[in-house]
């Protein structure tokens, strides 16, 4: 092993320990112990990708970091709209529009097929974190803007924590049986897939009543995978 190779793996033990990075950045340093949810973007990225519709569609991601996702719609065809408060994807990626700003207070055109949710809305209205301003029902009112912008029968794909309702401040919102079903208003469940994972351990499926029962924390919790459907007005 290369001294190269052994000073990254020490330097990346002393920031999951002491966050040095997230303080470097301005964000929260992580909850004692770093968080224990290694391998959780890859898995709703996978989730995302593998069941984004045939294009051509008109696409909005928002907070999409490093997602994989814009990448899978361009190769299908779609107009790709991108939001986030940071990474600036216009440098990586042609033929997308990119709007630096957040996604709460930027007027957007509606009309979108498909708009993709990733690990984010769990964040909005809690401050301290990715910028947001405190808003206890930041989440919801992100749901409803979400639902505005989008077509009639337009497609909502959306991750979330799940367990044991709690509010892990300034880290995220944990989704269960009471706050779930305040977030799916205006929608219709198309497909979902939970997962549980025991301490430093796997991910693995899990079922709905299981995965709401986990007991979170802000180092862990279960994760729910959401492909919704805008419900027609009667």
């Amino acid at each position: 092993m290369s001294l190269g190779t052994i000073l990254g793996s020490v330097a990346r033990a002393v920031d999951h320990k002491l966050g040095i990075q997230a303080f470097l950045t301005g964000e929260p340093r992580p909850p004692a112990g770093g968080f224990d949810l290694k391998g959780e973007k890859f898995l709703d990225w996978g989730f995302v990708c593998a069941n984004l519709p045939p294009g051509p569609k008109r696409a909005l991601e928002i907070g999409p970091g490093r997602s994989p996702i814009i990448p899978a719609m361009l190769a299908l065809g779609y107009d790709v709209t991108a939001i986030d408060i940071a990474s600036d994807l216009s440098k990586q990626f042609a033929g997308i529009r990119f709007i630096l700003g957040d996604f709460m207070t930027e007027l957007l055109e509606d009309g979108f097929d498909v708009i993709v949710a990733c690990s984010t809305v769990e964040h909005i209205g809690l401050s301290g974190r990715y910028g947001s301003v405190e808003d206890p029902d930041g989440d919801l009112k992100a749901m409803r803007k979400i639902c505005d912008l989008l077509e009639p029968d337009g497609l909502l794909f959306l991750t979330l924590p799940v367990g044991i309702d709690g509010v892990f401040r300034p880290y995220h919102r944990v989704y269960g049986r009471q706050r779930l079903g305040c977030m799916f208003e205006g929608y219709e469940t198309v497909k979902s897939r939970f997962l549980v994972k025991e301490p430093q351990g796997p991910w693995r499926a899990a079922n709905r009543e299981a995965a709401l029962d986990y007991t979170a924390s802000a180092r862990r919790y279960a994760l729910g995978e959401f492909l919704l459907r805008k419900q027609r007005e009667e």
